[in-house]
């Protein structure tokens, strides 16, 4: 049974500070998970790469995660990746290389998979989290899942009201929806136990630059203005200093942009990611794309971005800028910086040497 505290911090957010529509990106996120699952599973291609990528990222952490929350984790692409097992593709099969690397990342998953005691999965989508109900995966998870819904913004649900309670929070491509990041930053720092980790990621500031500035030049030129047809992200200078707000220290940040090629226009761009929930929801956003801005979009794209095929066709490039942080909890047990002044070696010496 969890324990109440007397005090928990404050997690509503101020609505004139609201940028994001939550309810307008909590249909996105549940509409094709319940309509057709199949096709929402095929676009999580994204989510699947980044949790890859978290678990390489954990496997170094020499500690156990006994009671991990999974925060904001969609259909559950973190355990998912978890319990499969990672195969190279034909075209790959006779490279050393890749094989080492494969075997490797195999090795991690087994690693990470074996020290978590408990998965905690929360997420706003009652129909992602019960999209993949039932599928089988290559591993069975050897601890303990459970799984809620509740907001991520407010914060308030059951699971998330004692302090002090998860040795790691994750949280995967899911923080950049939320109005008030500071704030659930600051949540998320109260629940963990000292010393706790926190690792997560974001979509940066860069991510589809393509698609941004084809849309403002065609909008400017046929409409004489700009719509915001692309959410504001976060950038990567401003990530540091959220996390230290927030009351993280030792801090690890770093970047890394995920290209997705092969788009035959714009508009199959749009349409993956609708499939995937992260179609617009800025609070200004207008109603509609007018045809005639999407058509000079398009070609925009191509003149700037697109890449020429053999056979004389146009595929239009994506481009992910992908965030990844990494917060401690502070706690006494954590090594301190010694006193100013208690130096017995001169820096400027030890340079000079």
């Amino acid at each position: 049974m969890l324990r109440r505290l007397a005090t928990v911090a404050k997690t509503t957010s101020n609505p004139q500070f609201n940028v994001f529509d939550r309810a307008a990106k909590l249909i996105h996120k549940s509409k094709l998970a319940k309509l057709d699952p199949l096709l929402s599973r095929k676009k999580d291609y994204l989510r699947d790469e980044v949790a890859i990528k978290t678990i390489e990222r954990l496997a170094f952490i020499t500690r156990p995660f006994d009671k991990t929350l999974d925060f904001g984790s969609h259909s559950g692409n973190f355990v998912k990746n978890l319990c499969t097992e990672s195969r190279l593709p034909k075209e790959l099969a006779n490279d050393e290389i890749e094989q080492k690397i494969i075997k490797q990342l195999n090795e991690d998953k087994k690693l990470v998979r074996d020290k978590i005691k408990e998965l905690v999965l929360f997420d706003s989508s009652q129909e992602l989290m019960d999209r993949d109900k039932g599928q089988k995966y290559d591993f069975d998870f050897p601890g303990r899942i459970s799984q809620f819904v509740g907001d991520e913004e407010q914060f308030d649900h059951t699971i998330l009201q004692e302090s002090n309670h998860y040795d790691v929070v994750l949280s995967n491509l899911s923080l950049h929806w939320i109005n008030d990041l500071p704030q659930a930053l600051a949540n998320i720092n109260r629940v963990l136990k000292p010393d706790g980790l926190f690792m997560g990621t974001l979509f940066g500031g860069d991510t589809l630059y393509e698609l941004r500035t084809s849309l403002q030049l065609a909008e400017l030129e046929r409409k004489g203005g700009i719509s915001p047809r692309v959410s504001p992200l976060v950038h990567l200078n401003d990530v540091g200093s959220l996390l230290n707000k927030a009351g993280f220290t030792m801090l690890t940040i770093d970047a890394e942009d995920i290209i997705v090629e092969g788009f035959p226009s714009i508009l199959a761009l749009c349409e993956d990611l609708q499939v995937m929930g992260e179609q617009n929801a800025v609070l200004s956003r207008a109603n509609h794309l007018p045809r005639d801005v999407l058509v000079a979009a398009n070609e925009i794209y191509k003149s700037l971005h697109g890449q020429i095929q053999s056979d004389g066709s146009i595929l239009l490039p994506a481009t992910f800028n992908v965030i990844f942080m990494i917060g401690w909890k502070k706690s006494d047990a954590q090594p301190q910086p010694l006193e100013r002044g208690t130096g017995q070696i001169s820096l400027k010496e030890a340079l000079q040497e």
